[in-house]
């Protein structure tokens, strides 16, 4: 095959269109779905036009055609100079410088036909509402669902995308709410739970057991002292994706990608949670693992992985008549046959004495 056959191929679409609900990770704005949409413009919730052009010589994924961002979140503030003294203030100052440079490296471009009073060039977060995927962001995202409802162009279907943090909220979310009609749930970089990541976190920085212990205890200790002064929204003991297991919707597709060089969500953890929903025995349960790629830049580090993520996404969305290009699902689908979780089954006999 040429190479004007295969461009020929790759623009070739089948399938059911779908909007994408998206959530994104700790410490993004809306702007990170732009990893995920190719070379095309969307329109910010702001009013502005943006766009990637990729980062490493790697374009973005195309993924996502049709992205629902809806609402902004409830922990991100993109208007945080909103008077004369904020301009005095240095956590807005360094946040907001941060966010803008994190944009600058990511590549993502902006323009605003006219002059808008907030801004997705950069922002500030609310850390009062930072609950990583509890309440406020169960909340966020419930409100970006109910303004897909109200779209009078919304598509008959709705895919679910979560990234990082995201995952969480997605998750729990869903299993709290049940939306109608979800045809898929896509989670990158997925949390089993905060307590569950926390630890292998710490053990990164702090290699001696004794002190991951010790570190960890103390880490949950604040947070439990923010949750309760309303600082932050985030509490140990609040919901988690492995906590709401028991409470996912029956018989929607769930797609899992994790990396085994993830040091921020490590692939274990993924790998839990996938196992966890298909013991369920109610969703067909898909597992991607990537070799070589950071977190959450599993698009920008490596080529192969880069590859094989968009290929696999093509060959599920083509496994449930989505939207797809058939070139890119036909590369993806022996990723997609080896990557079914199987429900684990534990022997009868296991405990019992002999």
């Amino acid at each position: 095959m040429d190479a004007r056959q295969q461009t020929a191929n790759v623009d070739e679409v089948n399938g059911e269109v779908c909007d994408v609900l998206f959530y994104q990770g700790n410490g993004s704005s809306q702007t990170q779905v732009l990893n995920y949409i190719g070379d095309r413009q969307i329109v910010a919730t702001t009013g502005e036009l943006m766009w990637s052009t990729g980062r490493n010589a790697f374009a973005p994924l195309n993924v996502i055609y049709r992205v629902h961002i809806g609402v902004e979140i409830a922990d991100v503030n993109l208007h945080p100079f909103d008077s004369y003294a904020a301009f005095f203030n240095p956590i807005k100052i360094v946040s907001a410088g941060l966010t803008w440079a994190i944009n600058c490296f990511a590549g993502y471009q902006f323009y605003a036909p006219q002059p808008t009073i907030e801004s997705v060039k950069f922002h500030t977060p609310i850390f009062s509402q930072v609950s990583i995927g509890q309440e406020t962001d169960m909340q966020s995202h419930r409100k970006k669902y109910d303004s897909w409802v109200e779209k009078k162009d919304k598509t008959a279907g709705l895919i679910l995308w979560g990234v990082s943090r995201g995952t969480a909220a997605t998750f729990c979310a869903y299993a709290k709410e049940h939306y109608p009609p979800v045809r898929l749930v896509v989670l990158e970089g997925a949390i089993d739970s905060v307590s569950e990541v926390l630890p292998r976190r710490v053990a990164n920085v702090f290699k001696s057991e004794y002190m991951t212990r010790q570190v960890t205890a103390a880490l949950n200790l604040g947070f439990r002292f923010f949750n309760r002064w309303n600082l932050i929204q985030y509490s140990p003991d609040g919901p988690s994706p492995l906590k709401s297991v028991g409470n996912f919707p029956e018989g929607t597709p769930v797609v899992f990608i994790t990396s085994k060089t993830d040091a921020v969500v490590p692939c274990v953890n993924t790998e839990r949670i996938a196992q966890a929903l298909a013991n369920q025995g109610k969703n067909e349960v898909f597992l991607l693992k990537l070799e070589r790629s950071s977190h959450p830049r599993y698009m920008y580090d490596n080529q192969e992985d880069r590859d094989n993520y968009e290929a696999f996404i093509h060959a599920i969305y083509k496994k449930y008549n989505l939207q797809h290009h058939p070139f890119l699902a036909e590369k993806g689908d022996s990723l997609v046959r080896n990557s079914l979780v199987v429900k684990q089954v534990l022997s009868p006999t296991v405990g019992l004495k002999k």
